[in-house]
């Protein structure tokens, strides 16, 4: 049985930090939290849920969350991008999808997400194509 946006593996605060710190070493960048508030509301806004239930259609929506508010709230005071890329990546592997790397789309998707061109649902909509063509 597949894992879905009910019964799936969420990233913790501490795992998401780890990323950033990852993120850093490999690209460089002023390490710490900008605002630990809005780290907490980015990681746990993705494990929401209403009567039990996910508001979240499915992983690639969850994962579309990591990577939007994440990027959106800015929580880091730098990688901010590149964390909340990883973080969608790590946590749609832990739950079994492995995206292909296409570095130019997900480039481009962050660059959409962070200018503030797409809202959470355009972002899962563009996360689902990426990962579609990647299949």
């Amino acid at each position: 049985m597949s894992a879905t946006s009910d019964d799936c593996f969420h990233l913790t605060i501490d795992v998401v930090c780890e990323i950033n710190d990852e993120a850093l070493k490999r690209f460089g960048g002023l390490k710490g939290i900008r605002d630990e508030n809005l780290l907490v509301s980015a990681v746990l806004a993705p494990q929401s849920s209403f009567g039990g239930k996910s508001p979240f259609t499915d992983l690639i929506d969850v994962a579309a969350a990591y990577l939007f508010y994440i990027c959106r709230n800015h929580p880091f005071l730098d990688g901010n991008k590149r964390t909340a890329m990883m973080a969608a990546i790590v946590f749609l592997r832990l739950n079994g999808i492995e995206p292909a790397p296409d570095s130019e789309r997900w480039e481009k998707l962050m660059l959409d997400v962070a200018a503030s061109r797409l809202d959470r649902d355009q972002t899962t909509a563009r996360l689902r194509k990426l990962l579609k063509r990647s299949a």
